[in-house]
């Protein structure tokens, strides 16, 4: 049986990042930001931050016990052509701006492609020196080989989004459910980039023309892991896998034919288990069958999940009401039964270019201070006339020390448009709701991470 509610339970309780430490993760950022844009070596050169890896693909996990979590954001550099004739120059730079701080400094050490800062029995943050050339190349820097390597970060968020939107929103959630078993429970041992590499590749886009295909959580992690193993199962040895979003950089040096030849036979033990609590006939069996796989975190019942509700409110434990914060269910009934997707444009500062403009409009949720968003209702199934709400939701050390957390809703005025300004670094959002004759018929949530 699929279990939905218990995936629910199981992905709030067990597996996600609590929004506790998604928010300490967000202030450290934003600081170690500032002591970079602050340091004399850098001499003003710190243009931008871009998230990168699981944090900026919503796939970041919890930490096993006794073990660290860890997210990875690039500083951009302004091109100096002094310094592309040595690229090292570059790294250096932020690596004397962090060990020569007084709080970085004995947090930091240097590893090939960027700098470790390091909180104690807690996280570690990855810091990459990133340079956009003027012919548009986008690179990092590898102080080792004191070279440049090709690559497109924000690509490769673009490249989740997409594989997660043709499988109704599931493929994240399956790649923190594989990551869980991999950190927790030991099912098999692959570094994140390559795991998630080749789950998205495995997302097919004629499989969306199947709307059961990928229908919800049990059913896309059964199908996705399925579909793996037959694949890999084809293969007699390491395949070539490359950067779907930068394909001159390969990942190949990233792991070894053994390597390879052991996660494909993890995953051949893995799928049927799957298939079995898939397809047991009874609540009980199929529990049993899940928990052979999840351990015991996989939960027994659902009666104090963390859930939608039926009027498709998320409830969460980690997030108190602000204090002006109103919710739709609130104020209207909510039925749920058309759709409504709104888009967020990102005003770029004007000196960027062409491909630092696109890379900011394209953020994948991370964006930088002071900018302007622009959101926009981009479709709806709802037929006219009807009502467009907006909630403007803000989280945070900033925002709640300037009294900023916000929450009321506001009546669109007609143009289905909102415009609103990034002031505070943290974990906020905005949510679109669509009224029918006084029914809440459609909602529609986006994510944005100020850093």
């Amino acid at each position: 049986m699929k279990l939905t509610q218990y995936f629910s339970k199981l992905l709030t309780e067990s597996v996600n990042l609590n929004a506790t430490r998604l928010g300490d993760l967000d202030t450290r950022v934003s600081r170690i930001t500032e002591a970079l844009k602050a340091a004399s070596s850098l001499d003003g050169r710190v243009l931008d931050t871009v998230p990168q890896g699981s944090w900026a693909h919503e796939t970041i996990i919890r930490p096993a016990a006794e073990l660290e979590f860890d997210a990875d954001f690039l500083v951009q550099l302004s091109e100096d052509a002094a310094w592309n004739e040595n690229p090292r120059s570059y790294a250096n730079a932020v690596w004397s701006a962090l060990s020569d701080h007084n709080i970085y400094g004995g947090m930091s050490s240097k590893k090939d492609r960027c700098v470790r800062v390091t909180y104690s029995n807690d996280c570690h943050i990855d810091i990459i020196t990133y340079v956009v050339m003027s012919n548009g190349r986008q690179v990092i820097v590898n102080r080792n080989t004191n070279e440049f390597e090709d690559t497109n970060p924000v690509g490769f968020s673009e490249w989740i989004q997409e594989k997660d939107r043709l499988t109704n929103g599931n493929l994240r959630k399956v790649i923190r459910l594989l990551k869980y078993l991999r950190d927790h429970q030991g099912a098999f041992r692959l570094k994140s980039v390559l795991l998630t590499t080749l789950v998205g590749n495995i997302v097919d886009n004629w499989r969306d023309h199947d709307g059961d295909y990928y229908k919800d959580v049990p059913t896309t992690l059964l199908h996705l892991v399925e579909d793996l193993d037959r694949w890999m199962q084809a293969q007699w040895s390491k395949p070539p896998l490359v950067d779907p979003s930068c394909p001159m950089t390969s990942f190949d040096h990233r792991w070894t034919d053994s390597q390879f030849a052991a996660f494909r036979d993890r995953i051949h033990d893995l799928a049927p288990k799957i298939r079995n609590a898939f397809d047991a006939p009874t609540v009980d069996e199929s529990i049993a069958a899940w928990q052979k796989v999840f351990g015991t975190a996989f939960p027994g019942s659902v009666a104090t999940a963390t859930t939608a509700s039926a009027s498709g409110a998320i409830k969460s434990a980690d997030v108190r009401r602000a204090p002006k914060e109103q919710f739709i269910e609130e104020m209207f009934p909510v039925q749920l039964t058309e759709t409504v997707t709104i888009t967020c444009d990102v005003s770029p500062p004007h000196d960027l270019n062409r491909v630092q403009r696109r890379a900011l409009r394209s953020g994948a949720g991370h964006v930088p201070k002071r900018r302007d968003l622009y959101f926009a209702v981009d479709g709806t199934t709802v037929n006219g006339p009807f009502v467009v709400y907006w909630k403007v939701r803000n989280s945070g050390f900033e925002a709640e020390k300037n009294r900023s957390l916000r929450g009321e809703i506001t009546r669109d005025a007609g143009q289905r448009r909102k415009k609103e300004s990034t002031l505070y670094a943290g974990q906020h959002y905005v949510e679109c709701y669509v009224v029918k004759d006084g029914i809440c018929v459609a909602r529609s949530r986006e994510p944005v991470v100020i850093i």
